[in-house]
């Protein structure tokens, strides 16, 4: 079976309508007709006098009163059907990264009533349940079969699948299968912090380890924006391996986190992971200014810092606007950092209504060679 989602249907609430005015009088002597046909004129030896015309009260037709709805029949609980596994929780144990681990859940329609399986749900797609059909006959049996494909790293799982029927007891019924994905290769350290002003950028050497003896080889090794070289010898076995990154300094600055994959060819080893952060020379305090409902013409001004994070004053060279509407109308020195007032602009044409939003960016060239940015993103208000 496929997994879905359905709403609820809301069921609107019927008014009633008002009837006839209470101050009306009302009419208890018959009147006659009214005449629909055009007039004729009469002589007679009455002068002719103009007068009122009188109309009858006509009573309005009841208005039709809405029928409520039927409501949803009842099913006799002793009469509906029942569904019961007989285990709710399947635990594989410890299990290989990446591996793919199948198992059953059994049940039986325990109840008088035929039993509809009408879907499932899982939280996530590494989870997959599947039967072979949905109706099931009064003391009939099933199997719910899943499939759970293991990530690549080391981790103790729970995983929920929900089971959605007919049965009025539990309409929605909850399975859970869990597993403790065993590595068997170990690195470290997993998670490194890189300063640019030191030597290497500051970059320990790792350390793999096979933790049940057995003899494994580096296959592969890749670095985000390739920032970071790990020499390795692909033909090399053995149960332990210390390798010596070196940065490339110029792609580690464009670099401000990033990841190192270790893949191997032991069994149970997955893909070792290092994650990594680079602090930069200079960070922005505010690199984004969202503005909301601004009208053409409208200049707004907000404050900006340019923080230092090694002891290196800031200071700016030139700086540029993409769409002309950006610009540095003030600065300030405060040790070193420096506070930039940001003014925008904005266009004296009157907004579209394809062309609502504003973007820009103000490129900001520092004087010892590196850059910053402030990024504008907004949208005008209608008029």
């Amino acid at each position: 079976m496929k997994l879905g989602c359905f709403c609820c249907c809301g069921l609107a609430a019927l008014m009633g309508v008002a009837g006839c005015n209470a101050e009306k009088k009302i009419i208890t002597e018959p009147q006659s007709s009214v005449i629909t046909q055009s007039p004729e004129i009469v002589s007679s030896p009455v002068p002719f006098q103009e007068v009122a015309p009188v109309t009858q009260a006509v009573p309005s037709k009841p208005v039709a009163q809405a029928q409520p709805a039927e409501p949803t029949p009842v099913v006799d609980a002793a009469e509906a059907p029942t569904l019961t596994f007989k285990e709710v929780v399947h635990d594989f144990g410890a299990v290989g990264p990446s591996s793919s681990n199948a198992c059953e859940f059994t049940f039986t329609n325990t109840g008088k009533g035929i039993l509809k399986i009408e879907r499932f749900h899982s939280t996530c797609g590494c989870t997959i349940p599947e039967m072979e059909k949905k109706e099931y006959a009064p003391g009939e049996s099933g199997v719910v079969k899943v499939r759970y494909n293991a990530s690549v790293s080391a981790a103790t799982v729970s995983k929920p699948i929900y089971v959605y029927s007919n049965d009025p007891r539990t309409p929605q019924l909850e399975l859970m299968i869990k597993a403790k994905i065993q590595v068997n290769v170990s690195i470290s350290p997993e998670t490194v912090s890189l300063l640019l002003d030191q030597d290497n950028g500051a970059m320990p050497k790792l350390t793999l380890r096979s933790t049940d003896g057995k003899e494994f080889s580096i296959t592969s090794i890749t670095v985000t924006n390739e920032a970071i070289d790990i020499p390795f010898d692909p033909s090399k076995k053995a149960t332990e391996f210390i390798l010596d990154p070196k940065i490339h300094p110029d792609k580690l600055e464009s670099t401000v986190n990033g990841v190192i994959q270790v893949h191997t060819d032991h069994p149970q080893s997955g893909i070792l992971m290092v994650r990594f952060d680079v602090k930069p020379f200079f960070e922005v305090s505010r690199p984004r200014i969202i503005l909301q409902n601004v009208l053409p013409g409208e200049e707004v001004v907000r404050d900006v810092w340019i923080r230092s994070n090694y002891d290196k004053k800031v200071e700016i060279e030139s700086f540029s606007s993409t769409n002309g509407t950006m610009t540095i109308e003030s600065q300030k020195e405060d040790g070193n950092h420096l506070q930039i007032m940001v003014k925008i602009t904005l266009p004296t044409d009157a907004p579209a209504s394809n062309r609502r939003y504003i973007t820009d960016e103000l490129k900001i060239k520092l004087k010892d060679g590196n850059e910053v940015s402030v990024r504008c993103s907004g949208w005008f208000k209608l008029q």
